[in-house]
């Protein structure tokens, strides 16, 4: 019994891989939605596309060896499991078992449905990856050279979706001002984290652009940027309004569009015929835009509705946690079939006969499931707000949970204003706030359980 408990950390983490590799295995192939055909398309013929960075399309081609898929999706679980075991060393040095360890990322997999990520052939699961990174980089006591090499992994998921890079920077820096402003930089906190974060998150900015250069690209971080702000003008009325405010002055080829304009950005972006493509495509389409943008940006009697918007959205965003979002068979016809067809070919029998592909994936209970838990999560962080058991609780762990609940609402509100309301791209993020309170429960439980029966008894005697 003794040797078992004493295997080896690497054939733990190989364990916690499988545990999210489980949706994957489920389903019988790796979870597609209707952009993975995109991202296999740009790193197999190398060419950048308008809308998206080319970065995941490379990691596919690279990771996958031009022969598996499946090599991509090992790969992710591989990368997120050693993440959640140096988090639960690091923040949680209390959970000594190794067992145990598992057991938590097992239960955190199965409350939340994170395996529904780890095991997608999307870079979504790069976000929180990155938000576990940087925070081992800012809160931990590591060395130099480990901080160095989670900054490697910072980068790397700050390339894949072009809304980490400002997502991640902005973690950073308020990160950095709650550390000023509650004292921990002249405390315990040591700055040269947030340095070596900063640093990480700001590279990462001249990184993406130059790699796009490289491929053949222009030096950009995403030429398709002006289409999804105009969907969200669209969707918050305001273009309708730029629209009629200016028609009758300049030029305009939107002007044609006045009052058949979709609800929402999705439709104007993605829906069949869409706007942009009417009007010659998302190049010919993109200088107007510009123009339309920068006006409504530089107009003050249009920033209160930008900024009820923005909070609007952000708020919808955060309430945006179901499963299963673009999960739904992807067959002939379909982008990703044909890419999986044309460089994985002999990989399709497999991916027409998954269970997504023959519409047997429900996730109703799943979603329940998440949603139930994120709010037993609330609930026992507000119990860590009580006056006595706030005291328990190390700094540095209320830093981990400030940490994670400001990547959550970060992402939020750079997703939900920048590109769409979708359940997706809040669900890849939110398993992060029960995995660090939970964790956070477990650490601080010694100092915990006596203020706590001490606070439950004088509550309620009699």
């Amino acid at each position: 019994m003794g040797s078992f408990y004493r295997l080896g950390a690497g054939l733990w983490v190989l364990l916690g891989a499988l545990l999210l590799l489980s949706a994957a295995l489920y389903n019988g192939y790796p979870l597609v939605t209707s952009d993975t055909g995109a991202y296999i398309d740009s790193g197999m013929r190398l060419v950048v596309p308008i809308d998206r960075p080319i970065s995941y399309g490379l990691f596919l081609r690279l990771v996958s060896f031009k022969h598996s898929l499946w090599f991509v999706v090992v790969a992710q679980s591989l990368l997120l499991a050693a993440l959640l075991f140096r988090y639960i060393s690091v923040f949680a040095p209390r959970v000594t078992a190794y067992p145990l360890r598992l057991a938590l990322v097992g239960g955190v997999t199965w409350a939340t449905g994170l395996a529904w990520f780890s095991g997608q052939l999307m870079p979504d699961i790069f976000t929180s990856i990155g938000v576990l990174a940087l925070a081992l980089i800012c809160l931990a006591p590591l060395q130099l050279a480990e901080k160095l090499a989670w900054s490697v992994v910072v980068m790397l998921s700050a390339l894949m979706h072009s809304s980490n890079l400002l997502t991640f920077t902005l973690l950073v820096l308020l990160t950095g001002a709650v550390a000023w402003f509650t004292g921990a930089l002249k405390t315990w906190l040591k700055p040269a984290g947030i340095g070596v974060a900063l640093a990480a998150v700001l590279l990462s900015w001249v990184i993406l652009p130059g790699l796009h250069a490289a491929c053949g690209g222009d030096f950009a971080i995403n030429r398709g940027a002006p289409v999804f702000l105009m969907g969200k003008l669209v969707e918050t009325g305001l273009l309708d309004r730029y629209l009629d405010e200016h028609c009758g002055e300049e030029n305009l080829a939107l002007c044609q569009y006045r009052g058949k304009l979709p609800d929402n950005a999705v439709s104007f972006v993605w829906g069949e015929p869409n706007i942009p493509n009417q009007m010659g495509g998302w190049e010919t389409s993109r200088e107007e835009y510009k123009r339309i943008i920068n006006g409504v940006l530089t107009t003050p009697r249009y920033y209160p509705l930008l900024l009820e918007e923005g909070v609007l959205g952000t708020v919808r965003q955060l309430t945006h946690v179901g499963h299963g979002d673009g999960l739904t068979p992807f067959l002939d016809g379909s982008n990703p079939f044909w890419k999986v067809q044309a460089f994985f070919g002999y990989e399709l029998k497999e991916y027409t006969s998954s269970l997504q592909n023959r519409g047997a994936l429900n996730f109703k209970e799943l979603t329940e499931r998440s949603y139930n838990t994120l709010a037993l999560t609330l609930l026992a962080a507000l119990l860590l707000l009580l006056a006595p058991l706030r005291q328990a609780v190390p700094p540095v762990l209320w830093m981990t949970v400030v940490l994670v609940a400001l990547a959550v609402v970060l992402n939020a509100a750079v997703t939900a204003n920048l590109a769409n309301v979708l359940d997706r791209l809040q669900t890849r993020m939110a398993w992060l706030l029960p995995w660090t309170v939970l964790l956070v429960w477990l650490q601080a439980w010694p100092q915990l359980r006596p203020q706590l029966q001490a606070w439950l008894t004088a509550r309620f005697a009699s």
